[in-house]
């Protein structure tokens, strides 16, 4: 397991005035490819993804400080469900779907002119298909965020979760810069990745390249283990934006899923120090890959 979510619900760091809900919808497909095991070597399986997404951000309270800075307390709730057609897999993944539900809490602050403060508590559930106990995983973590401009932002701090079973506490990092104008380009990281680099066309269309990191969990019982399945992707692509209003825009994008890690592991803080020193995970080759999502400001 490459990284550790804080949260798999989008956390919107919000340090402005003009703070509101928003709803985001997302459904994607990365074709049909080859599975390579942890050895490197290719296999006869191969398979295909298919996912929809959505999440909801809604800011509870907010008041603005003397120097007008925002105290906002927001609650997010999302959920995804992943549908995989696996063929002569069955040694290596043998479920055929994910079904991820999430819900925080999350309070930002200011502590400084310059410092923010981001704790954010929740629990998910991390299931093929029933919801038991041992699908369940309660997250939180606490970042300090200094904001050097508008613009720019860099903090660090600390995350936990019971992904081994019982809480552990793991680094986390908080990056986010942008620029507006006709010339975007927008870097934001949260333990997950998303680049983007892009031209306002018009005020109707934005058109972007795009790099991003998204996934899915499972936390089941295999072979008498308590046991996790952990799917991460990277894709690559060009994403245009239509923007209809000020609160609702649709997005598409064409490009390339650059690597699919797709493995289990058990639920030990062994088998965690054992992944974490590997070279490689068993994988799906690079394939097509094509989204469409939508998303309302309200």
């Amino acid at each position: 397991m490459k990284y550790i979510l804080l949260s798999t619900v989008v956390l919107i760091l919000l340090l402005s005035e003009d703070t509101c809900a928003q709803v985001t919808i997302k459904t994607g497909y990365i074709s049909s490819s080859r599975y390579k095991n942890e050895d490197g070597q290719e296999t006869d399986g191969r398979g295909d993804l298919r996912f929809v997404e959505g999440n909801v951000n809604i800011p509870v309270s907010q008041k603005m400080n003397e120097r007008n800075q925002p105290t906002i307390w927001m609650i997010s709730t999302g959920g995804s469900y992943t549908a995989m057609n696996n063929k002569n897999l069955h040694s290596y993944i043998d479920i055929d779907q994910i079904i991820n539900m999430q819900l925080s809490i999350t309070n930002i602050r200011p502590i400084s002119k310059k410092w923010f403060l981001l704790t954010t508590v929740g629990a998910g559930v991390y299931t093929t298909s029933d919801v038991k106990l041992k699908n369940v995983l309660g997250q939180g973590g606490a970042i300090f965020i200094r904001q050097f401009k508008p613009n720019l932002s860099l903090g660090a701090g600390l995350a936990v979760n019971n992904t081994f079973g019982y809480p552990m506490v793991f680094p986390a990092i908080y990056f986010d810069w942008s620029t507006e104008g006709r010339y975007q380009i927008k870097v934001s990281m949260l333990n997950a990745m998303e680049v983007s680099v892009g031209m306002r066309m018009n005020k109707y269309l934005n058109l972007r390249i795009v790099a991003e990191m998204n996934g899915s969990l499972a936390l089941l019982e295999r072979e008498g283990k308590d046991t996790m399945f952990s799917q991460q992707f990277i894709i690559v692509g060009l994403q245009p934006e239509l923007n209809v209003g000020n609160s609702f825009s649709v997005t598409a994008t064409a490009g390339v899923s650059c690597s699919r890690i797709a493995y289990y592991t058990t639920r030990t803080l062994k088998a965690f120090f054992e992944d974490m020193s590997k070279d490689s995970d068993p994988y799906f080759k690079p394939a097509m890959y094509i989204s469409m999502g939508m998303k309302y400001k309200f």
